[in-house]
């Protein structure tokens, strides 16, 4: 199956375009007004938009896993350039322009949501060498 889907990986334009637009929407989720509305929800006793900043920042260091897959170092990279834009934007948000406010939970959820995106792509192509 990897012999299969790795050819994919080799032209990474589409790749390293999906991780533009993956950044923006990121950047867009993130500092954007919140809704005064929403209601706070929980997964297994555990707040919901830690779930959605976990699971979003597994999703983009996949997306940069891939976009850097032909460099030799390429896994250091997404992992640090996942590392980077969670921590630049959760530090943004500590501005008032953008009625958010900096929570370090969001931050532990970034980082452990960038640390397995990376180990688990990192685990199916280093696996079958």
């Amino acid at each position: 199956m990897q012999k299969l889907i790795k050819p994919w990986f080799l032209n990474d334009r589409l790749f390293k375009f999906l991780s533009v637009l993956a950044t923006i929407v990121v950047i867009y989720l993130s500092l954007k007004a919140p809704n005064p509305d929403a209601k706070k929800w929980y997964f297994l006793l555990i707040r919901g938009d830690l779930v959605l900043h976990f699971i979003c920042y597994l999703g983009l260091s996949s997306i940069y896993f891939y976009a850097f897959f032909n460099i030799e170092k390429g896994k250091i990279y997404a992992f640090l350039l996942s590392l980077f834009v969670g921590v630049l934007l959760e530090s943004l948000q500590i501005i008032p322009f953008f009625k958010r406010f900096f929570d370090f939970q969001d931050l532990i959820a970034n980082i452990f949501g960038s640390t397995l995106g990376i180990s688990i792509n990192k685990f199916i192509f280093d696996s079958n060498k």
